[in-house]
């Protein structure tokens, strides 16, 4: 099998979970799609984001130091590739979009209403990484809906996952590994 030279490398590690990130500066929420989220340390409850300076939600999340990381299903396509393709810096999302929020749990931030579930985060550390910064966070909160959630996703939970450039996918078949 001939291999060739791949231009964006990061594309290997895909497909990714893909989130929405919230984050909330005073009055002002912002919704985002997010794909580059990993667990650092499940014992410590870590876990880590990187954000491009250039997003809005950077800016906001600089400021607050918490955010909310919320899953959607693939019925959220569409508003997942909205919120991704515009900036909160020249629209409002949340009213331009109709998205539903609720309070957050332990944190101001908000959470989306119809998610699959939610990690509500505080920022210890954030690194500075070129024009991304990774942001560590301890999550402070998280909840699923158990209809699609029990130790693992359920098949019908459908979450969404960024294969690259406009390409989601979600889970197909699961199978237990003896």
């Amino acid at each position: 099998m001939p291999f060739k030279p791949v231009r964006r490398a990061y594309r290997l590690l895909h497909p990714k979970l893909t989130l929405f990130l919230v984050t909330k500066w005073k009055e002002k929420v912002n919704v985002m799609a997010l794909a580059w989220a990993m667990p650092i340390d499940d014992e410590a409850n870590l876990i880590g984001i990187s954000v491009h300076e250039d997003n809005y939600s950077y800016k906001l999340l600089t400021k607050s130091k918490e955010f909310v990381l919320c899953v959607p299903s693939m019925k959220q396509l569409s508003l997942v590739w909205k919120v991704g393709t515009t900036t909160g810096a020249d629209i409002d999302k949340i009213k331009e979009f109709g998205i539903k929020l609720e309070d957050g749990v332990k944190i101001s931030t908000p959470h989306l209403k119809n998610c699959l579930g939610f990690l509500e985060c505080e920022v210890e550390k954030s690194i500075k990484t070129g024009e991304h910064t990774l942001f560590i966070a301890r999550v402070v909160y998280a909840a699923a809906d158990s209809r699609y959630f029990d130790k693992v996703w359920k098949a019908s939970a459908k979450p969404l996952f960024h294969i690259g450039s406009r390409y989601f996918a979600t889970i197909g078949e699961l199978k237990e590994a003896r």
